[in-house]
């Protein structure tokens, strides 16, 4: 069954591969795509699935640009959320601050999204990167954050005062 999935997914990347590149040769034959870097065996899956997506993303930009753009804004809109289940860790001012930074994330991701959208022929590439920039800049601070709270805590718990527990997980998609 695995074996399977993994020549399917195989099939399927090669097919988006050999899609995306024909239609961006097609469309903008003097910008060149740029090289994708090779996984390691160990996050191979995962790396296949990037590598697919954004593939995929690439050769939708070159086709139809708007659901390039569309697609990108609703994965970014995911991101966020999920950077702002995480900072469930953080506590008081700290969480208020971020939650009201991600809503102005969402709302600078919906106004870049719009603005996109508004011009006859858009630029999907920068668009989907001024996109993406909003989702890493949030998750810098959300890093910076839980960091000082962790840091804090652990200040805390030196001085004999109690000791919170606080949870970090892992970067998002």
């Amino acid at each position: 069954m695995f074996s399977m999935t993994n020549r399917l997914l195989g099939i399927v990347i090669a097919l988006a591969l050999n899609s995306g590149v024909v239609a961006h040769a097609a469309s903008a034959p003097q910008r060149p795509l740029a090289p994708v870097s090779l996984p390691t065996a160990s996050n191979l899956p995962a790396a296949l699935q990037t590598a697919a997506s954004r593939i995929s993303e690439v050769a939708t930009s070159t086709i139809d640009p708007a659901a390039a753009i569309r697609g990108a804004y609703q994965r970014d809109h995911v991101a966020l959320e999920h950077l702002r289940q995480q900072a469930s860790a953080l506590k008081g001012t700290a969480h208020a601050a971020f939650q009201q930074l991600v809503s102005d994330q969402e709302l600078a991701l919906t106004q870049t999204e719009r603005a996109a959208l508004a011009t006859t022929r858009p630029d999907a590439q920068s668009a989907i990167a001024a996109m993406d920039k909003l989702v890493a800049a949030t998750e810098t601070e959300l890093n910076h954050e839980l960091s000082q709270a962790g840091g804090s805590n652990s200040k805390s718990s030196k001085q004999g005062g109690p000791a919170q527990s606080k949870g970090q997980s892992g970067k998002t998609d």
